[in-house]
């Protein structure tokens, strides 16, 4: 058993304090591992470059010699030593729902982050104590000896469950069928804590309806609640940990139901990833990347579902959900990194460069784009069916073949499963749309017309988008250039992502610019400031709208175009 030590002596610093012995075989090296990257994010994470002042000792507190092999492979001389003891403290400053953060009000963990394993015993057990105030609760999904002593079976269960230790956590919880679901607080919360209870358990159930059972024996949410704007979560095995902010928002109306939403998402991930994982994640290999192709499934269908499901219970109304439809088919549009790669190839592409955009017009999304083509198979599996059968079945099937034998999945699993269920291909939509770069649009409006439904499309209201084809970010005082529609209007003038428009045909823009575009005829002078200086242009808006608003709605007798 590796015992592991934590404390912090000066939280203002951020530096939280690790002390581990690790039993040895008496071999010449000894080798500690820490991993590259995190489950719930396909990218490389670098924690090595978070550790100063490492040490190792032997039963003396002598010194021993060491050298880093990797970047996060650590090997200690350790000739004839039956146990090892180390020493070194990591950098918890950021706080978000994947990091380890440690400040006056709290110490938050992520494992996976600080915690080293043993390179060829991953799954020796770790006994884990803390030395924090009594008044201190910890709120995890590990299983606790006590108070602030922690029990991990193997790295993979401890990398899979972070925790909050803070005296100031509110803790509430509800059942689901036999099952306990835990919900800490850490921050202020403005919601009223019945409602959510009741929110909560409500699309809990509806996973219990499409799955049958779950795949832990309780589960914990882990909330964050800051000051300051933040979005975003993190799915484990038996837990997830959440952070929104500012908390204000969070009381009412849309915040509220964005509260509802990543929820249900991630709790949807207990299933699907944590469970139903791709071959390649089969274990995870946590010191290189784990390439996938099936992002689409693992983010995507998590994605459509953690809509859908509140969309079913009635928590998300059909004019919220039609604009959460709306709002994935404006973003695939609006991306020209739609005609440049798959969403199959995108997930791979994680690994290079995030979860951000990237250079421009490179790739697409995992999670919108999966998103769409969840949407496009739940309804292709309804119509050939007559509604008997949908993408649940696929998921329930994933869960029962993959999820409880422990073996991973292929592409081929799930486009076979996909085809018995609907007893009709998918070749089309797999050639097309996950492995190409064809057209979603005919996809779309047919998933759309099988649910009574229609896209409508419109010019943007934003003159700059509509006939200039380039948006704007005006948030910091001036207009900058966030994005660029491919050979429209504003590409052929030589404008790019980042420039800063200072006048308009020699007007200031500030406040008035869609106004001054709009009014300034075919032929407009733009004075843009570059970082290699100050230039001028000629831009000619487009006589026919070049970016289009989507809207999803119920079918009417009249049908706006949809091109784009």
């Amino acid at each position: 058993m590796i015992e592991y030590r934590v404390s912090f002596s000066a939280p203002h610093r951020h530096f939280i304090q690790f002390e581990a012995t690790i039993p040895h075989d008496g071999s010449a090296t000894l080798d500690l591992q820490l991993a590259a990257w995190r489950p719930g994010r396909y990218e490389l994470g670098n924690f090595a470059k978070n550790i100063r002042a490492f040490k190792a000792m032997n039963a003396q507190h002598e010194l021993l010699s060491f050298k880093k092999i990797t970047k996060d492979l650590w090997r200690i001389d350790a000739t004839s030593l039956q146990e090892i003891t180390i020493s070194y403290e990591y950098y918890g400053h950021e706080l978000n729902a994947g990091s380890s953060y440690l400040d006056s009000e709290m110490l938050f963990l992520n494992p996976v982050n600080c915690f080293f394993y043993k390179s060829i015993a991953q799954e020796t057990p770790y006994r884990i104590s803390f030395d924090l105030p009594a008044r201190y609760q910890i709120a995890t999904g590990l299983n606790k000896e006590s108070t602030h002593v922690l029990h991990a079976s193997g790295f993979d269960e401890l990398a899979d469950c972070p925790l909050i230790a803070s005296p100031s956590l509110e803790h509430l919880s509800y059942e689901s069928s036999g099952i306990v679901f835990h919900i800490w607080i850490q921050g202020k919360i403005q919601f009223q804590t019945e409602r959510m209870l009741g929110d909560f358990k409500l699309f809990t159930d509806t996973h219990f309806s499409l799955y049958g059972d779950i795949p832990c024996k309780e589960y914990h949410f882990l909330f964050h609640f800051p000051p300051y704007f933040v979005r975003h979560g993190v799915e484990h095995r038996n837990s997830t940990v959440i952070a929104m902010g500012p908390w204000t928002e969070f009381g009412g109306g849309s915040g509220y139901l964005d509260l509802l939403a990543i929820s249900c998402h991630e709790l949807f991930h207990t299933w699907n990833i944590k469970s139903i994982r791709p071959i390649e994640m089969q274990p995870y290999d946590f010191t290189k990347e784990n390439y996938s192709e099936m992002g689409y499934v693992a983010e995507g269908v998590t994605t459509f579902y953690g809509d859908e499901l509140l969309h079913r219970t009635g928590l998300m109304s059909e004019d919220q959900w039609h604009s959460t439809l709306a709002e994935a088919i404006q973003e695939h549009m609006d991306n020209p990194g739609r005609h440049n790669i798959s969403v199959a190839q995108s997930s791979l592409e994680t690994w290079l460069d995030g979860y951000g955009a990237g250079i421009p017009w490179r790739k697409v999304s995992i999670y919108n784009e999966g998103c769409l083509i969840a949407y496009i198979c739940d309804a292709r599996i309804r119509q050939k069916t007559n509604q008997t059968k949908s993408l649940d079945d696929v998921m329930r099937r994933l869960y029962a073949e993959f999820g409880k034998t422990g073996l991973g999945y292929t592409r081929d699993d799930y486009k076979r499963l996909l085809e018995e269920e609907a007893s009709y291909s998918f070749t089309d939509i797999f050639d097309s749309l996950i492995e190409g770069t064809g057209d979603y649009l005919p996809f779309i409006i047919d998933a759309l017309n099988f649910h009574g439904l229609e896209l409508r499309a419109a010019a943007s209201p934003k003159f700059s988008e509509a006939f200039g084809g380039f948006g704007t970010d005006e948030s910091s005082g001036k207009i900058l250039v966030s994005s660029i529609y491919p050979t429209g209007p504003a590409d052929q003038a030589g404008l790019w992502y980042g420039d800063e428009i200072v006048s308009v045909n020699g007007q200031t823009p500030y406040k008035n610019f869609q106004n001054l575009l709009k009014q300034s005829g075919q032929r407009v002078l733009l004075k843009v400031h570059r970082k290699n200086g100050v230039f001028e242009t000629v831009f000619e808006p487009a006589e026919n709208a070049v970016m289009l608003r989507y809207l999803v709605a119920r079918k009417s007798s009249t049908t706006s175009s949809t091109e784009g």
